[in-house]
């Protein structure tokens, strides 16, 4: 199982005459080799530090503030382990979404933090910054190894410059900025990890590269499950930046399958299924393919692979939330659709040329198909049209082609001189630097509480029910800690303005229509005009039953007028009884008797 020798004078899309001017001398002090390692360590500090200050947003509460088995510090590891991730949270496992979840080592670490810190948002903030910075830090010193030492500068360097443009990408921004995406950091950490014990296994045979890469590897698929791609990634990349035999590479990824085995026996046993249990992903927020047929739910996915593309080249605007329908139905024959799928085959056909030619922008390609393939809701679904945090690990393949282009291939068009070459590939990433950078600062507030991140969700994601209810939601809460009228009564119409759209995208969203109920209420308690009260809870009640109309209805109970209160629970219970909810029904006719 031998491979045949490439011809290595030009491979990986380098150049047999120096693109600029020759390395520092021996003579140069020793520590200016750091310099770009410190450089890509401190940096996100200076960009994140900002966020130390902020507190729990979205799902940090699922995993972290309002977690039973995070609570319960040390002691509570063992269940964080053997239950699927929503449990401690839900105290049972619900099977809310499509594949269930389990990504337990970024909960374990939470559960170290209470243990000796309680709950304590700055340093898990903090905390992701360091593993944020750790992370491009890594990535510097893979592809450096990968690339080998060249005869250039470091600052124009392909490793350095694709590493700088990584910890800058804004898309990069919930990653840090949102203390659950913990996983999201931890499965780049330990994947790029396991990739390098390999590298260093089969350029130098050492054992301990072989035990350590599967290791390594554990960390990574216990973090999250996209880990899983570098059984594909590490041999394609030994394959392209080695010599090393068939037989090699095999031996070398061979333990990282046995681990991969073992990772998916775990989550079987623990989670109960592999993919789809038949009852996760019932709702239209949690699957939202719901209610869509084969060929556009194929389209949709291919329209956010072409989004994705956009975002990465121009990364604006940005959201968290790209829940129905920020993300629209499409269908094969709207061209979003078409240019998205041929572009996909560009970079497929060119990954495959690359084989045969090896070269750095095709193992580029190759790392970003391969490592978005899980994500990609092609062959099965997520539970969600996309998100920009699934771009961390596919935007290392960005980055390199972005960087090549950046500092080699463009600046040998512009001119043969050296020097010039080198000044003009500074140039043209240094104006790519400037806008990463003020757009990452700039993005960075958004996720301070949940308040602004529904603020600015609200400006972007306009298509999306998810979106427009949290906004309600948010100004409801502020109405509700004001005392002042005239505020409250502001907040109020802000928020129904929210609710109503979010309503008129998805009619049934249950909660919407229990934002919408206690919105109603909180006009009640100004204007006292139970007519419009009850009127507003009959619509509600007739299109999704919600349980803050029933607990607020209880209340009124003694408290309102008797006659209009028994008036309205006949009139409601008789029209659901009509539409098929006999219990529901006869309960209310029973409360109106």
């Amino acid at each position: 199982m031998t491979r045949k020798k490439k011809n290595t004078s030009k491979k990986y899309g380098e150049k047999s005459t120096p693109l600029s001017e020759p390395s520092e001398t021996s003579q140069e002090k020793k520590w200016l080799k750091w310099i770009p390692h410190l450089l890509l360590f401190l940096i996100p500090f200076v960009l994140y530090y900002q966020s130390t200050s902020f507190g729990y947003v979205l799902d940090d509460i699922i995993v972290l503030s309002e977690n039973n088995f995070v609570k319960q510090g040390i002691d509570g590891i063992d269940d964080i382990f053997t239950t699927e991730s929503f449990t401690g949270f839900l105290g049972s496992q619900k099977d809310l979404v499509v594949g269930a979840r389990y990504r337990p080592l970024s909960i374990a670490t939470f559960a170290l933090e209470y243990e000796f810190l309680e709950l304590n948002p700055k340093v898990s903030h903090f905390i992701n910054i360091i593993l944020y910075a750790l992370t491009g830090l890594l990535l510097f010193i893979l592809l450096s190894a990968l690339l080998k030492k060249r005869n250039i500068k470091w600052y124009v360097s392909i490793p350095f410059m694709a590493s700088l443009l990584f910890i800058l990408h804004p898309l990069h921004t919930e990653v840090v900025a949102n203390i659950k995406s913990r996983d999201e950091i931890l499965v780049v950490l330990f994947s790029l990890g396991a990739l390098w014990f390999a590298y260093k296994y089969v350029q130098s045979g050492k054992k301990y590269a072989l035990w350590l890469a599967p290791l390594i590897f554990l960390f990574a698929v216990f973090s999250k499950e996209n880990a899983l791609t570098f059984l594909a990634v590490v041999p394609v990349t030994l394959y392209y930046f080695t010599e090393a035999s068939w037989k090699k590479i095999f031996k070398a990824t061979l333990p990282l399958l046995a681990v991969a085995l073992i990772f998916l026996f775990v989550r079987y046993e623990v989670i109960g299924y592999f993919l789809d249990n038949g009852k996760g992903g019932t709702t239209l927020m949690n699957n939202p393919f719901l209610g869509m047929d084969s060929g556009q739910k194929f389209a949709t996915a291919f329209f956010t692979l072409g989004l994705y593309i956009k975002l990465l080249i121009f990364p604006h605007p940005l959201t968290h939330d790209y829940y129905p329908y920020q993300i629209p139905i499409m269908n094969w024959g709207d061209w979003e659709v078409i240019l998205s799928v041929l572009i996909y085959v560009f970079l497929l056909l060119v990954a495959i040329r690359s084989f045969k030619k090896t070269g750095l922008v095709g193992w580029a390609i190759l790392f970003y198909l391969l490592t978005l393939s899980i994500v990609s809701n092609l062959p099965f679904t997520i539970g969600t049209f996309m998100n920009e945090r699934f771009m961390y690990l596919p935007s290392i393949g960005f980055v390199v082609v972005l960087s090549y282009y950046l500092v080699e291939k463009l600046p040998s068009l512009i001119s043969k001189t050296p020097k010039i070459r080198t000044w003009s590939g500074l140039a043209l990433a240094g104006l790519v630097i400037m806008g990463y950078s003020f757009k990452t600062w700039d993005r960075v507030p958004a996720w301070e509480s949940n308040y602004t991140l529904n603020l600015a969700a609200s400006t972007v994601s306009v298509n999306s029910a998810r979106a427009n209810q949290y906004m309600a939601y948010s100004l409801y809460l502020k109405a509700n800690e004001t005392q002042n009228r005239e505020e409250k009564k502001k907040l109020l119409d802000e928020a129904t303005y929210f609710v109503d759209r979010a309503l008129k995208i998805h009619p049934t969203y249950k909660d919407a229509n229990n934002a919408k109920a206690g919105i109603m209420a909180g006009y009640y308690g100004i204007d006292r005009d139970l007519k419009k009260l009850l009127d507003g809870f009959y619509i509600i009640q007739t299109r999704r039953l919600t349980p803050f109309v029933d607990t607020y209805l209880d209340y009124l109970d003694n408290r309102a007028d008797s006659a209009q209160m028994s008036s309205f629970y006949k009139q409601l219970g008789a029209e659901l009884i009509r539409r098929g909810y006999k219990v529901k029904g006869s309960y209310y006719l029973q409360k109106g008797s």
